[in-house]
């Protein structure tokens, strides 16, 4: 099976360069922010953009309050509804009304049609066929409604009743009346991957969905399957950090059945950690567009981000949403504490802006 987490690479000078963590003395000298020099600097800074935030602990650390940075709004909010057994409403039997009940009929929904062509309905095996138009009646109880029909006068009658009725609206091909959208779906159950452009491109969608086909393979759901009998026996690799180590070697290596599974965590659990490392990255003025291959690989291993004020918040995308992030390290405790995530083996990430301007008060602060 490939990787489907990117191995470790080194990493040079021209991208992402490891640093050293000065060994602990008397007056505790923290992690510089840069070029290796000691800090006496405030305390740390909490960067969250709404993401997992935690302070880093330590004796004498005094948490700050969060910064969050400015990002581009969502078009929409990405979710996955539970539709089995529950009723919803298909309006129409035009040839897009074909995907859209495979697809409710696949997630478990009790559907009704509304509205379709005879030929349609024969085919719509377990479904409630009613006639058109539909109706404030047809609605109860229902807990979405698609409009398949490619009728503007249906669309505006559907969105006027649902409006009404406070169900969810999509109109096929109709973005501005929908309250919800389908994504393109790449389906790996019980791994499904969504691809949305916001009702845009459609076709964009399925385009990058086949292009995904090629690197998820099918066997992946299998995997995914068995992870989740495996909840209650990771349990006992108490340290996150070793967990998330069986994650990786399991998704990377496979396993053919449970006992192979549970080989495997009896290994991780019984190795050392391996060390940790800390790797700085420089962002240039052209933030994430700067990004080399290999600092892209270096954020999505990271289990820790520190991060400066000033830094291209697109840039944090490409690391795991679950990876907590912190301001650089300013005081002695700070950096006793990050030692210990090193300790445990805890790949740390520093991202830093390259800002001539903000070098001259940070070096006077030292």
């Amino acid at each position: 099976m490939p990787p489907f987490l990117p191995q470790a690479e080194p990493m040079n000078s021209a991208g992402a360069s490891p640093l050293t963590l000065p060994p602990p003395s008397a007056s505790g000298p923290s992690l510089s922010p840069r070029r290796g020099k000691q800090s006496r600097a405030p305390t740390h800074l909490s960067l969250g953009r709404g993401r997992n935030r935690e302070a880093i602990p330590g004796e004498g650390a005094a948490p700050a309050p969060p910064v969050t940075h400015d990002q581009a709004p969502l078009p929409h909010l990405p979710v996955f509804l539970t539709v089995r057994g529950r009723l919803c409403v298909l309006v129409g039997g035009s040839d897009a009304a074909v995907p859209k009940f495979e697809l409710l009929r696949r997630a478990g929904a009790a559907v009704r049609l509304v509205g379709a062509d005879p030929a349609f309905a024969e085919t719509a095996a377990g479904a409630e066929i009613l006639p058109g138009p539909l109706t404030a009646a047809h609605l109860a109880g229902a807990c979405l409604v698609i409009d398949a029909s490619g009728e503007p006068d249906t669309n505006a009658r559907s969105a006027t009743l649902a409006r009404a009725a406070g169900v969810p609206l999509n109109v096929v091909d109709r973005p501005a009346l929908c309250d919800f959208i389908l994504p393109a779906i790449l389906d790996r159950s019980p791994v499904v991957v969504a691809v949305s452009t916001g009702g845009a491109a459609p076709a964009l969608a399925g385009l990058i969905r086949q292009e995904l086909e090629a690197l998820i393979p099918p066997g992946l759901g299998r995997l995914a399957a068995l992870s989740g009998m495996l909840r209650d026996e990771i349990r006992r690799i108490t340290d996150p950090s070793r967990r998330l180590a069986f994650w990786r070697r399991l998704y990377r290596d496979g396993a053919a059945d449970r006992v192979a599974a549970l080989d495997l965590l009896d290994q991780v659990a019984a190795e050392r950690p391996s060390a940790g490392a800390l790797t700085r990255i420089t962002i240039g003025p052209g933030g994430e567009q700067d990004l080399t291959l290999r600092q892209v690989a270096a954020l999505r291993r990271a289990d820790l981000l520190l991060v400066e004020d000033g830094v291209d918040p697109a840039v944090l995308d490409h690391a795991r949403r679950d990876a907590p992030r912190r301001g650089l390290v300013r005081t002695p405790a700070e950096a006793a504490a990050l030692r210990h995530e090193l300790d445990r083996g805890l790949q740390v990430v520093q991202l830093v802006a390259e800002d001539s301007q903000s070098l001259v008060p940070r070096l006077a602060a030292e």
